[in-house]
């Protein structure tokens, strides 16, 4: 138990470092240039300032800002708290699952450390295919919860896959 608590709380000190840290960094150093930005890799990859009253992909657009962001601070804090009683309860079993809870659980904290102290997530991480097809732009919380729930959902289809195999033999 100590070890997997030590490895998710290691992931999550970790990501919510990192996170915070280049949001400063985005928050001074970039220019407020929509998504054109500092050009990194030509035709693909931008770093530039944005500030996301949103959720994902436009989530609650429209409902009214100040409404948004105590629902999506809500949300935010339910799940780490779901994610944290998970960790203390030992239901947090698999190596794997206890990383994947920690990239989790530091993206969730970083953005709600932006949402409560901004009011607005720091997002500058801009994905695009030439200027055809554009990623919504992101943070390192954001990819840590993303790779999160992707190990998660490897993991659970691991799982069930070797199940199904010793029920079958």
């Amino acid at each position: 138990m100590r070890r997997r608590a030590s490895l998710t709380l290691g992931l999550a000190a970790v990501v919510l470092a990192l996170d915070q840290a280049t949001k400063a960094w985005a928050q001074s150093a970039l220019p407020r240039l929509g998504r054109a930005g500092i050009t990194v890799v030509a035709g693909c990859f931008n770093l530039a300032y944005a500030e996301n009253r949103n959720a994902a992909f436009g989530i609650l657009e429209a409902v009214p800002y100040e409404m948004r962001r105590i629902v999506l601070t809500a949300f935010a804090i339910g799940a780490i708290g779901v994610l944290l009683v998970a960790l203390f309860t030992n239901r947090i079993q698999r190596t794997w699952t206890a990383a994947a809870t920690g990239l989790i659980l530091g993206g969730a904290v970083g953005n709600v450390i932006d949402r409560a102290r901004l009011g607005f997530v720091v997002d500058f991480i801009v994905w695009h295919v030439g200027d055809k097809f554009y990623w919504p732009t992101f943070n390192i919380a954001d990819s840590g919860i993303v790779v999160g729930v992707f190990i998660l959902l490897g993991v659970s289809y691991w799982v069930d896959r070797r199940a199904t195999a010793r029920a079958s033999a």
